[in-house]
């Protein structure tokens, strides 16, 4: 814990349901279509990569009658449910565009003077959460966590006082390292791009010699 948080009270379990707006509900179910400028984008449990976050390749949309709430919105997150997937998260960004949700993901919405959608989305990656995924998957026979089951699992937060204070201490300190991340891997990339350049130069296509 932070220095300022040592002496504080343990960390208490609760339950991700207590913790949310409304209960965790389904996504559309509904056929991903070639992207269109006029259609919503839709993200499936595929277009997650591991850290994370939106990643689609290529983008696609959905084309089906939908009203407003199955946008994602800020501070939603999305929880894949089933498939050798199952338990991958992804936190929306509106950076990310409005997106629409597919069937296999399931999404959860936090309460903010409860759990902070960041302190939530930095826990999904931890190993206390993906053990929990690995015995709950399970039991049933096959890969697969349905909305009950996420809003029942337990998750660790900072004592009461404190709460949102030590999440959000926690949740600043971690996007402060996810940015300095992103920064150096696009200094890589860039790179990377220059060195293939340069042996393109360094050793010239014998066809055009």
């Amino acid at each position: 814990r932070f220095p300022e948080f040592r002496d504080a009270p343990a960390w208490r379990e609760v339950s991700l349901g207590t913790l949310l707006v409304r209960a965790p509900d389904y996504g559309v179910n509904a056929p991903a279509v070639p992207f269109s400028k006029t259609l919503p984008t839709y993200i499936r449990i595929t277009d997650i990569n591991s850290d994370g976050r939106f990643a689609p390749c290529p983008r696609v949309s959905v084309n089906v009658e939908t009203d407003e709430d199955r946008y994602l919105k800020n501070g939603d997150i999305v929880l894949a449910r089933t498939g050798a997937s199952v338990g991958k998260s992804y936190r929306y960004r509106e950076e990310d565009g409005r997106l629409i949700y597919a069937g296999f993901l399931i999404r959860v919405r936090p309460h903010p003077k409860r759990l902070l959608s960041q302190f939530l989305a930095a826990y999904l990656l931890t190993r206390n959460y993906w053990d929990w995924v690995r015995l709950t998957s399970v039991r049933s026979g096959q890969p697969g966590i349905n909305s009950a089951e996420y809003a029942s699992m337990s998750v660790s937060l900072p004592p009461n006082g404190i709460n949102l204070t030590e999440q959000q201490k926690i949740a600043h300190f971690l996007k402060s390292l996810d940015d300095l991340i992103v920064a150096r891997s696009r200094k890589i990339e860039a790179l990377m791009q220059h060195r293939q350049g340069l042996l393109q130069q360094l050793f010239p296509n014998q066809e055009t010699e």
